[in-house]
């Protein structure tokens, strides 16, 4: 595999979850959770008892958190990146690493119990962060900042890999701007846009940028400071962006930014996400879910915040140690979100886990 440069060696996530990448990093940061396929865990409060219970532990900056309760459920082992649910929930797809050290595009089913099957792995794909499904159930879409003609070009690409075929293809437009997180959204004229971070190919600037899915030209919505290293994004069906930066606080801390009529304000900040960090909207707007690290459990969870009034809750996910959470989508037809844990343990042969998050 071809081994990506730049702000994609940076990733601490990814990092610790593309095996070529961990010793030159030499990243501490990777868990020992083990997690078996098909077991469901139950939702719970910060505290981290069991039982299927509300989410519904208090968060600071914004009171106390909602009245959703969540059922997770771990659908098989894998070295991911990024996750999500194709339309109807039936099946989750994720970006990833192979048992031979691939990164690619795989598929697993929703109902637990069975192991991922190929999509795509291997070139052109190197360091594909982020994937999206689109509302026909069709395709998906990666981000890929990795990808390019020679190692010595990282400026990345996004792809469209149709799902009746598997055959991958670029989406024109999307070459050279280092695109991470991202979702597919539909156009005041119907048409499917692809929304990603990323970084403008002739100032550099990181930003959120908009680009039709069958390819044309990109279009930045927001660009420049507060932004930093933007990766997830989320977008409502009003048009608003939400957008989790990890290093545009200076306490080390993700802050999430929203994009109103491209004014860009903090929205959410103190979270310890991962990378690519993982959020997504419900359906009906009302809350966004972050997932997150945990340091006193020393595990991973998911934040709900609440968007009118920013209050929050917490729904643990797993073991402690199990704490290198990436990317998380919802299902286009459903309040039903996939999810990621990329560690990897080579000396313990243990890895991470793709995850369902169910009502």
């Amino acid at each position: 595999m071809t081994e990506a440069s730049g702000d994609f060696r940076r990733s601490a996530g990814v990092l610790c979850a593309v095996a070529s990448l961990a010793a030159a990093a030499g990243n501490p940061g990777c868990s020992r959770a083990k997690e078996a396929p098909g077991q469901t865990v139950t939702a719970t409060s910060a505290s981290g008892t069991g039982g299927a219970t509300a989410a519904s532990g208090t968060g600071g900056g914004g009171g106390a958190g909602g009245e959703a309760s969540y059922a997770i459920t771990s659908l098989a082992p894998a070295i991911a990146l990024d996750a999500t649910p194709d339309a109807s929930a039936a099946y989750v797809y994720f970006t990833g690493v192979d048992a031979g050290g691939k990164a690619g595009v795989f598929r697993v089913s929703a109902r637990g119990g069975g192991s991922a099957a190929e999509i795509v792995a291997g070139p052109p794909l190197v360091a594909p962060l982020g994937i999206a499904a689109s509302a026909d159930g069709g395709r998906v879409f990666v981000a890929d900042p990795g990808a390019a003609s020679s190692a010595l070009d990282d400026a990345g690409a996004l792809f469209a890999i149709d799902l009746s075929g598997g055959a991958l293809a670029p989406v024109r437009g999307g070459e050279g701007l280092r695109a991470r997180g991202l979702e597919v959204v539909r156009g005041a004229d119907g048409e499917e846009q692809l929304v990603f971070s990323g970084r403008d190919r002739e100032d550099g600037q990181p930003g959120v940028f908009a680009l039709p899915s069958r390819g044309g030209e990109a279009s930045a919505i927001a660009k420049g400071s507060p932004l930093v290293d933007p990766s997830g994004v989320a977008v409502a069906g009003g048009g608003d962006v939400f957008v989790c930066d990890t290093l545009a606080s200076p306490d080390g801390a993700a802050t999430i930014f929203r994009i109103e009529d491209g004014f860009v304000s903090p929205f959410a900040t103190g979270l310890r996400a991962g990378y690519p960090c993982g959020l997504a909207l419900t359906r009906d707007d009302a809350a966004l879910l972050v997932l997150t690290r945990d340091p006193t459990r020393g595990a991973a969870e998911v934040v709900r915040i609440e968007v009118a009034t920013g209050a929050r809750s917490t729904v643990a996910t797993g073991a402690a140690g199990h704490d290198e959470p990436g990317g998380l989508h919802r299902a286009k037809a459903a309040d039903v979100f996939a999810f990621v844990d990329a560690f990897v343990d080579h000396g313990a042969q243990e890895q991470g886990s793709v995850f369902l998050l169910s009502q």
